[in-house]
């Protein structure tokens, strides 16, 4: 997994990304999204604790409120994923100069979107990208440069954890590998591409290109007329309807959340959703 690239590099960038920040006083550190708030614990354990912004909200479904306004005011430090991944923070955030848009940091190994049938669409960028290991790792030791220059004294407390996170990732993203033949699935959207390399999965298609939107009846002939194999794995949301499916044929479907809405460990929450992925698409061969 972790390549953990030339990580003097790494870090020296993550530095100098910071000389142009003002010195804050405590004062509230924010994270965006639940994700990388997971991540962000991770990495402040034992010194702080960073405080969620969108709590029960995804990035794409914002409503600020009066309270949302106040924590964004007072914050010391703002880290959300940018415009592509959360567009209607981008007008509250994108000229303040201590929120730092992960998308846009240039740290990430991104991806970029595909239509229902898997083809890549030029200059977009697939945001789930705390899905790849390698760049959950990147955003540890990133948050870890950030505080660290905003709070020196902490600054191996900080280090330490973003080690420690590291390590941990790596082992579970070792633990899940399939080291055998590549194996295909399907998706209700596609919002799991940055899992295919650490599970050795392949994309043969999704329902929709926008988990809001029901599927066509032409998409669901393609994925029918196209499938690999008799039986699918179909990754979807908790919330899809069995009525927007069933005409697929023999499908496993497996509810799953890439959102880790309700879980409490980054770790842990990847760990559950490749394990059970992989699980789907291995089932899907018997």
């Amino acid at each position: 997994m972790v390549v953990l690239f030339s990580m003097l590099r790494f870090i020296a960038f993550c530095l100098m990304s910071l000389f142009t920040m003002t010195s804050f006083a405590q004062a509230p550190f924010v994270i965006s999204t639940q994700p990388i708030y997971l991540i962000a614990k991770e990495i402040t354990k034992g010194v702080e604790e960073p405080k969620l912004l969108l709590e029960n909200q995804t990035g794409h479904d914002v409503q600020l409120t009066p309270a949302h306004r106040k924590l964004i005011q007072d914050a010391s430090l703002i880290v959300w994923l940018g415009k592509a991944h959360e567009a209607p923070l981008n007008g509250v955030l994108a000229n303040k100069g201590n929120a730092i848009a992960l998308l846009d940091s240039g740290i990430l190994q991104t991806l970029p979107l595909r239509n229902s049938r898997g083809q890549a669409l030029k200059d977009t960028v697939d945001t789930h990208v705390w899905l790849e290991p390698n760049n959950a790792v990147r955003i540890g030791f990133f948050i870890a440069a950030l505080r660290s220059q905003q709070q020196p004294d902490h600054k191996t407390a900080y280090w330490n954890n973003a080690k420690r996170f590291a390590r941990d990732m790596l082992i579970a993203s070792q633990q899940v590998q399939n080291k055998g033949q590549t194996l295909p699935y399907w998706s209700f959207h596609d919002a799991y591409q940055y899992l295919e390399r650490p599970l050795n999965i392949k994309f043969s298609g999704s329902l929709t290109e926008d988990s809001h939107m029901a599927p066509t009846i032409a998409q669901i002939k393609y994925l029918n007329d196209s499938r690999p194999q008799n039986t699918m794995c179909l990754l979807a949301e908790s919330s899809a309807s069995a009525n927007q499916y069933n005409k697929l044929g023999s499908v496993k479907f497996q509810a799953v959340d890439e959102s880790f809405s309700q879980q409490q460990s980054f770790v842990t929450a990847w760990q559950t959703l490749a394990n059970v992925s992989r699980n789907c698409v291995k089932k899907a061969q018997k």
